[in-house]
């Protein structure tokens, strides 16, 4: 299950987002979101470790008509969220490991700063990718960035919290996902907070390049469908049935 925000840390980062630096990085995050994704109005999004309901609220300004799902472990982030997010979001107790919803249940499924938290990072993005049907979307801190770098066992941005993360690369994730679901395409981008100088052209292939802060990776999926086994008649083979009889089979009583 990996590790759950207890009161005192979930009021910290819910202060923490207060701050407008971290709510416009929050923004930057979510706009980076709706480009890679590019959910269409009324596309079910479930996002897996919401936390304080930041992303989910920015998705709902940035993209208004979304049916949105949050699920989180901490009883404290749902509260905050819940607060936040009033009637207009589903939010579910729950871990990312263990998804309480059937296959192909969403459009996208969103792994935004979570992975950074989980036991175990596979299982949650198995998970995810099988209750979604379209897209998955990872968002992290990467761990080649140097400001990140310079940061680990200290915590990101000012913020101790992340001194409990497990922080990846674009090349460990983008390996991972390849090992559980193959050759999917896979789009990613980045947000240097710092960009370099050298104008717009410059800006453009440094988000392409896996050096910024903060990494947004887009999976395309192929749906999944449940199937179940075909009961078989027995005492006539099928070439003595007749059609009706082949095709129209009565349900047992």
């Amino acid at each position: 299950m990996g590790h759950v925000f207890d009161f005192q840390e979930a009021r910290d980062y819910a202060r923490w987002l207060e701050m407008d630096r971290h709510r416009e990085a929050a923004e930057r995050q979510s706009q980076l979101l709706t480009t890679l994704i590019k959910p269409a109005y009324g596309d079910r999004c479930l996002d897996i470790g919401c936390g304080t309901g930041i992303t989910l609220v920015c998705l709902d300004r940035i993209k208004p008509g979304l049916d949105l799902t949050g699920l989180d472990p901490s009883t404290y982030m749902l509260d905050i969220a819940g607060a936040a997010l009033k009637s207009r979001t589903e939010l579910h107790k729950g871990v990312a490991e263990s998804l309480p919803f059937e296959d192909n249940a969403f459009n996208f499924a969103v792994l935004n700063l979570t992975l950074e938290f989980v036991e175990n990072p596979e299982a949650a993005i198995a998970e995810a990718a099988r209750v979604a049907k379209d897209r998955l979307y990872i968002g992290f801190f990467n761990r080649l960035s140097l400001g990140t770098a310079s940061s680990l066992g200290k915590g990101i941005h000012g913020n101790p919290l992340f001194a409990k993360a497990r922080f990846l690369s674009s090349w460990e994730l983008r390996q991972l996902v390849r090992n559980l679901l193959g050759k999917v395409p896979i789009t990613s981008r980045t947000i240097a907070y710092h960009p370099p100088t050298g104008g717009h052209l410059l800006g453009r292939l440094f988000r392409r390049l896996p050096y910024g802060a903060y990494t947004g990776m887009s999976v395309s999926l192929v749906p999944r469908f449940t199937t179940r086994p075909l009961a078989l008649m027995a005492g006539k083979s099928p070439s003595s049935m007749s059609i009706g009889e082949q095709f129209f089979k009565p349900d047992p009583q």
